[in-house]
């Protein structure tokens, strides 16, 4: 047996990596890296999303959710959320409501892909 045989069992194969994002949030947005702690799933329940403005009126925007983890999820809006912003979410198909907060929102199109860090577990309603 030669000995450049033999030790290519031993060899590691070469690794090549994808093209890195810009930034992070650019890498997490096109699947680049996956480091959340728990895995989402998809769904596709319809939401409302509930904040107070800056005028202390309540604000409200219909959604649509694309994926939930017990940490967090992604909706779909037809507006802009501010981020950092307390908000109130509730689906009725899935009968849940809990607090979060917006991690980020960015716009696709004509809608915002809303991304919420949830500010302890979600409940079930009645």
């Amino acid at each position: 047996m030669q000995l450049e045989s033999f030790m290519s069992w031993f060899s590691t194969p070469t690794l090549t990596l994808p093209e890195t994002a810009p930034n992070r949030s650019a890498a997490a947005s096109t699947g680049l890296i996956q480091d959340r702690r728990y895995a989402r799933s998809p769904i596709s329940s319809k939401g409302t999303v509930c904040w107070e403005g800056p005028r202390g009126g309540k604000l409200q925007v219909k959604c649509k959710g694309a994926n939930m983890s017990i940490a967090g999820a992604m909706v779909i809006s037809g507006a802009p959320i501010p981020i950092g912003e307390p908000v109130y979410i509730y689906f009725k198909e899935l009968r849940l409501i809990g607090n979060a907060t917006v991690r980020h929102c960015t716009q696709r199109k004509s809608r915002y892909q809303v991304g919420l860090e949830f500010r302890g577990s979600l409940v079930r309603s009645f």
